[in-house]
Order: structure tokens, then sequence, then C-alpha cells
């Protein structure tokens, strides 16, 4: 199972790889709001089963190492999303030499007292 792609092959793949970059770069530029963070998401989710299928050589490789591989994609899934939910269920303190009109947004219930 050691069959090396052509160079032809490399060579395009590495080409639409510097495609969506360039889109990534252009994206950076628009104001979508979230349209952004989901646009520029599903980009490198894109970029990511580029390289996993060709340079990685995961479409001639065995069942195991595809699944090793799927398995560490969700892993790193659950990881994100983990610390994403615990990013948004904090509350934002003031610090103690900072003023209550310094703080933009409102501040938590720790902070008013």
């Amino acid at each position: 199972m050691n069959t090396i792609p052509p160079v032809r092959t490399l060579v395009l793949v590495w080409v639409s790889l510097l495609i969506w970059l360039a889109l990534t770069t252009a994206t950076s530029y628009l104001h979508l709001g979230l349209g952004n963070t989901l646009i520029n998401l599903v980009i490198a989710a894109i970029k990511l089963a580029l390289i996993a299928w060709f340079f990685m050589h995961l479409r001639h490789s065995d069942a195991a190492v595809r699944l090793a591989a799927g398995a560490a994609v969700l892993f790193l899934f659950f990881l994100a999303f983990l610390s994403f939910s615990d990013f948004l269920t904090r509350s934002v303190l003031v610090a103690p030499w900072q003023g209550a009109d310094n703080f933009i947004g409102q501040p938590a219930q720790e902070a008013a007292h």
C-alpha cells in the first residue's frame, strides 16, 4: 500500500490549498458577522480533508488508520466544544483596581457589590 501519488496530483492539491487560503484571507475583509466564522470553518474543514486525503495518504491506508484519524478529529471537536461552552458560561468580573466606569458591558453580580 505504498503508492505514491503522481507529482501532478500533489501540485494540483497544493494549488487548491493556496486558493482556499486566498479565499480565507478574502473573507476576512467581508463583514458578515457570524457568517465569517461559519465560512472559515467550512473552508478549514475542506483544507483538512485535502491534507488528510492526499498528503497523509489516508485514501490508501487501512481502516484502522482511518478510524484512528477520525477518532482524533472527533476528540479535537469535543475539546473545542467543551472549551467554548466553558467560556460561554463564565461571568465577567471587574478587577479590583479597575473602577466600574472603566468596564464595558454589564458587570457580574459579584462586581456590583
